[in-house]
C-alpha cells in the first residue's frame, strides 16, 4: 500500500491545481496551487525513498504539473489582464504553451543534477507573487501590471525562459552533503527569507528573477569550468 503513497500526493497536486481553475479567485487558487507544491515536492521524494519511481509515475507527475503549474496560473493571470486586446488577452496562453514543451522535453531528457532553462514550477511561482499582489493590492506590482504592454510582455520573457534549454539552472532539489556546493540554494534561501519580510507576497516573483540572474551567473560559470578543463 505504501507505494501507492507517491501516486496518491501526485494526485493530490493534481486535484489542487484542477480546483484553483474551478475556484477561479485570486487568492484562494493562489493559496490552492502553493499546496500544488508541497504534494509536488513530496511525491518524488515518498518515490524515492519507497522504491517506487516508474516511467508511469513521471508521466503523471508531468502531467499534474501541466495543470497546477501550466493552465491554473495561466488562467488567474488571464484574469487579471488590464485590457481586452487581443495581444493581451493572448498572452497567457504562452504559459500553457511554453509549460507544456518544456514539461515533453523533460520526460524525453535523462535526468541530471541541474534545470536545463527555467522550471515550470519556479515560472508559476513567479505569476503567484504578481496575482497575490493585486489581490492584496499590495507594493508596485498592482499598479505595474495595470500597464498592458507589461502585462503581455511578462509571458514572452518567461515563457522564453521555459524553452531556454542551454541555460543551466542549478536545482533546489539536489542539495549536497557539502556546504560549499549548496552555496546558490542557500543564497536563494536567505534572500527569499529577507524578501518575504520586506515586500509580502511580492517575494515570490522577487526570488524567481534572483533565482533566474544566478543560475545565468552559474551557467556562465559551469561553462567556463568545461572551457577550462578540456582546453
Amino acid at each position: 500500500m505504501l507505494r501507492i503513497l507517491p501516486t496518491i500526493l501526485t494526485l493530490a497536486n493534481l486535484v489542487c491545481g484542477f480546483i484553483a481553475i474551478q475556484q477561479g479567485d485570486l487568492y484562494v487558487s493562489s493559496l490552492l496551487i502553493l499546496v500544488s507544491f508541497v504534494f509536488d515536492g513530496f511525491d518524488g521524494y515518498a518515490a524515492r525513498k519507497l522504491h517506487a519511481v516508474s516511467d508511469m509515475g513521471k508521466q503523471l507527475d508531468s502531467l499534474a504539473d501541466m495543470v497546477s503549474f501550466g493552465a491554473a496560473p495561466a488562467y488567474l493571470y488571464y484574469l487579471l489582464a488590464p485590457s481586452d486586446h487581443f495581444l493581451v488577452v493572448a498572452a497567457p496562453c504562452l504559459i500553457v504553451i511554453a509549460g507544456a514543451i518544456r514539461l515533453a522535453k523533460f520526460n524525453v531528457t535523462p535526468s541530471k543534477g541541474y534545470f536545463m532553462g527555467l522550471p515550470i514550477p519556479a515560472n508559476a511561482l513567479f505569476y503567484l507573487g504578481i496575482i497575490l499582489s493585486i489581490e492584496m493590492d499590495y507594493g508596485i506590482l498592482p499598479e505595474l501590471y495595470n500597464n498592458p504592454v507589461v502585462y503581455a510582455l511578462t509571458p514572452v520573457v518567461m515563457s522564453g525562459l521555459m524553452v531556454s534549454f542551454n541555460i543551466r539552472m542549478f536545482s533546489t532539489k539536489t542539495l549536497s552533503e557539502r556546504f560549499v556546493e549548496n552555496k546558490f540554494q542557500i543564497v536563494i534561501f536567505l534572500i527569499f527569507l529577507l524578501m518575504a519580510y520586506l515586500y509580502k507576497f511580492a517575494a515570490f516573483s522577487y526570488i524567481v528573477v534572483v533565482y533566474v540572474i544566478l543560475s545565468i551567473v552559474y551557467s556562465i560559470t559551469f561553462k567556463e569550468e568545461t572551457q577550462t578543463t578540456t582546453g
